[in-house]
């Protein structure tokens, strides 16, 4: 496996544009709108990265039809209003460790949802509560750890007050001209970046009524830890900002690939500045050194491990089918599907084709991927947990994905895809990027007969004993918090 190498080899055009300008530091990255107490900017960096990069990587936002109804919404502030078990505003109680998280990161254990990314530390802290914004119980079963509480019911009711609200037409005209003044950085034309202004304004309305709701929940917890699943997205900074004013010491745990041309750990020197700082968490936790030499990050950086893929690999089977698992990274769809449908041809019955798609399209899947999802040769992975899936699996085939990093710790064989987003994504960690269909054949049949794993775990990318790592780390942080 390839180091994390020079940071500037893989940091994709967008990426850099974004450091120099983060590095000049123009004044208006530094506005605050009224109400606020992060800049504008933070709030919106995600957004335009991600816009401006899709120009460059062909990656294909999901366009979901909308489920909102009137009865739903009703029924949903009722619940919200309504005593509940799971409301974490009202029902949590004081707790040295909090985890507040989304809970889309589930695996089935028995029949209870165990949040793979936090419960073993959760379980590691002593004295931990986890909440996390989506409803509960989850589908697949009532949470693993308790207490896990849920931010639903408070979501629920800043909704029902925001109703019929809308911002002033100072507010709009603030957004507007900073909007302006961004795209004018990034040599973008007047009104590029409007769409993204349209899609934030029902946030900033929310924002004031959720962040009452999440400081009436730190009152009761009196943490003196947060780990914040997405943290360092700076659309949050509002929400870490006010952890660190309950006086958290607030980290975010690594969820899924980073490295240098990841928008949301790569920051130029105006996030030194305390107002953007104090849109950042403290620090940040990731799977092993790998990652933690392939950041920017303002905060400290430390390599921690990931439990569940630990426990996980250590009980893989010693043979396994002829299995291939192609996984999506929501890049060019239509190329993919053709991809994996030209794949199974040219393999025939010799392998098993299963697509996994990116957990941001499974429910349009059909629509995205018409030609392999009619095909009867090919599997759609629907599996909650992945690694159930790479346990079962010989090659694992792949662009830009945390998962292909995974895979090798499941001792498959990787074969990664090239793209303009996997350039600056893997890079040459996999060795060469197969470009068609013959290419990955061949490497498909170079592999010996009888092919049944790779080289181990990779300490440097997976570090060991991710649990005690944690432990040490809460205690030393714990106390911290205490001393005078």
């Amino acid at each position: 496996m390839t180091q994390a190498g020079d940071l500037e080899s893989r940091t994709s055009s967008t990426m850099r544009r974004f450091l120099d300008l983060e590095d000049e530091a123009p004044s208006d990255l530094l506005e605050v709108l009224p109400g606020a107490t992060v800049p504008f900017w933070a709030l919106v960096r995600m957004q335009i990265f991600w816009m401006l990069s899709a120009e460059h990587t062909g990656s294909v936002d999901v366009v979901r039809a909308s489920e909102w109804t009137r009865w739903g919404e009703a029924r949903r502030v009722a619940r919200g209003y309504l005593p509940s078990r799971w409301d974490a505003v009202r029902r949590a109680g004081r707790h040295d460790v909090a985890f507040y998280v989304s809970g889309g990161t589930l695996a089935l254990d028995g029949d209870k949802a165990r949040n793979w990314l936090v419960d073993d530390f959760a379980e590691a802290a002593g004295d931990a509560l986890v909440v996390q914004t989506r409803p509960l119980p989850a589908a697949i079963g009532l949470p693993a750890f308790r207490p896990t509480l849920s931010m639903e019911s408070a979501t629920a009711r800043s909704r029902w007050r925001a109703r019929g609200t809308a911002p002033s037409q100072e507010a709009i005209r603030s957004m507007d001209r900073l909007l302006d003044a961004f795209a004018r950085h990034l040599d973008q034309p007047p009104g590029a970046f409007a769409p993204i202004g349209r899609r934030v304004r029902p946030t900033e309305l929310l924002r004031p009524l959720q962040l009452e709701e999440l400081s009436r929940l730190l009152e009761r917890v009196q943490p003196k830890v947060v780990l914040f699943d997405n943290g360092s997205y700076t659309y949050h900074g509002e929400w870490v900002g006010l952890m660190k004013d309950a006086g958290a010491w607030v980290a975010e745990p690594q969820h899924g690939w980073i490295g240098p041309s990841h928008a949301a750990y790569n920051y130029g020197a105006a996030f030194e500045e305390a107002a953007l700082r104090r849109a950042l968490p403290d620090e940040v936790l990731t799977f092993g050194s790998y990652w933690s030499d392939s950041i920017r990050h303002p905060g400290v950086v430390t390599a921690i491990g990931k439990p569940h893929l630990e426990r996980e690999a250590s009980s893989v089977p010693e043979t396994r089918a002829r299995r291939i698992l192609v996984v999506s990274s929501r890049t060019d769809p239509d190329a993919t599907d053709a991809f994996v449908v030209g794949l199974r041809a040219a393999l025939g019955g010799e392998w098993s084709i299963v697509f996994r798609p990116h957990p941001g399209e499974r429910s349009e899947t059909s629509r995205r991927y018409p030609s392999l999802s009619a095909d009867s040769g090919v599997t759609i992975d629907d599996a909650p947990d992945v690694y159930a899936t790479l346990k079962q699996s010989a090659v694992v085939i792949g662009e830009a994905s945390t998962v292909l990093y995974e895979a090798r710790a499941f001792g498959c064989h990787v074969i990664p895809r090239d793209s303009p987003f996997a350039d600056s994504v893997i890079g040459d960690a996999f060795g060469d990027r197969v470009s068609d269909v013959a290419q990955a054949v061949r490497r498909i049949e170079a592999l010996a007969p009888d092919h049944t794993g790779e080289a181990p775990t990779d300490s440097s990318i997976w570090a060991p004993q991710s649990v005690a790592s944690f432990r040490e780390w809460v205690s030393g942080r714990r106390a911290q918090r205490r001393a005078p």
